[in-house]
C-alpha cells in the first residue's frame, strides 16, 4: 500500500506506520535507523522542552517520554490522528495542527526535524529552527541524502514531473552543514542504509550486498555519507 502520493506528500497515515512491511528495503532502513534515532531521542530528551517539527504520526516523537514539556506539530490532520492516539498517556505533549513555518512555539532545548526538510525550503525551516533555540540548544536533522544512489535516481526519475515549490527528493549532506555552520557546532554525524534501485521481487537478493556495503563504508561515512538518510545533532553557539 503506498503511503505517498506523486509529489510525495504522505496521504495514509496508517499506511505509513507499516511501511516497513511494504518491501525488504523499507524493512532493512527502518530496522536501522528506528532503533538507532529513537535511542538519540531518549538521551537528550529527559527534562528538556522538545519542539518535533514535522512530527508525523509521533513515531519518534514517543521516545521523548520523559520530557518536561512537548510541542509536536505537523500540517497533516490524518497523520496527526494516529499521533494522537500514540501520545495518550503523554500529559506534557502539546499536539499542534499548523504549518511548521507559521507555528508560534517557545524557545527549545531540543529540536527534532526529521522527514520534513525535502518538503519544506531549507533555508526557511532553518531560520525557523533558529528562531526556537537558544545556546546550549540541540538540533536533531535528518534528511534523504542525494549522495546515496537510490535517491539520485529517485531525484531523476522526479525532475520529469512538477513538484510543489519548495520539495525536493533529496539534500547535499555539505548544504545542510554550511547552512547551520555559522550559528551551530556540529556535535555528531552519522548515515546508513547504502541501498540502491532493485525491483521488490529481487531485493532478497540485494540484502546481502547493501549489509555488505553498510559494513564496508561504514568508517568513511563521516567524510562521504552514502547512506540514504543523514544524521547530524547540533548545537547552537
Amino acid at each position: 500500500m503506498e503511503y505517498r502520493n506523486k509529489y510525495l506528500k504522505y496521504t495514509d497515515a496508517v499506511a505509513y506506520d507499516k511501511r516497513g512491511k511494504s518491501s525488504i528495503l523499507e524493512k532493512y532502513v527502518l530496522g536501522l535507523w528506528h532503533p538507532f534515532l529513537k535511542n538519540k531521542i531518549r538521551e537528550l530528551s529527559a527534562d528538556k522542552i522538545i519542539a518535533d517539527l514535522g512530527c508525523g504520526t509521533c513515531e519518534y516523537t514517543k521516545s521523548a517520554k520523559a520530557a518536561q514539556k512537548i510541542y509536536a506539530v505537523d500540517i497533516s490532520r490524518t497523520m496527526l490522528k494516529i499521533c494522537r492516539v500514540k501520545l495518550t498517556d503523554f500529559k506534557q505533549v502539546e499536539i499542534i495542527e499548523d504549518s511548521v513555518l507559521a507555528v508560534n512555539l517557545p524557545t527549545s532545548d531540543l529540536v527534532i526535524a526529521i522527514g520534513v526538510w525535502e518538503y519544506i525550503n531549507p533555508r526557511d525551516l532553518y531560520r525557523k529552527i533558529k528562531e526556537i533555540t537558544r545556546q546550549g540548544s540541540k538540533v536533531i536533522v535528518v534528511f534523504p541524502n542525494i549522495c546515496n544512489d537510490l535517491n539520485w535516481m529517485r531525484s531523476i526519475s522526479k525532475m520529469k514531473k512538477a513538484m510543489p515549490t519548495g520539495r525536493q527528493v533529496a539534500l547535499r549532506p555539505g548544504f545542510i552543514k554550511k547552512l547551520f555552520g555559522q550559528d551551530f557546532t556540529l556535535v555528531e554525524s552519522a548515515s546508513f542504509g547504502n541501498v540502491s534501485f532493485v525491483p521488490k521481487q529481487m531485493q532478497f537478493l540485494a540484502l546481502p550486498v547493501w549489509k555488505f556495503c553498510d559494513w564496508l563504508w561504514r568508517p568513511f561515512q563521516k567524510f562521504l555519507p552514502l547512506g540514504i538518510n543523514v544524521y547530524y545533532l547540533f548545537e547552537r553557539k
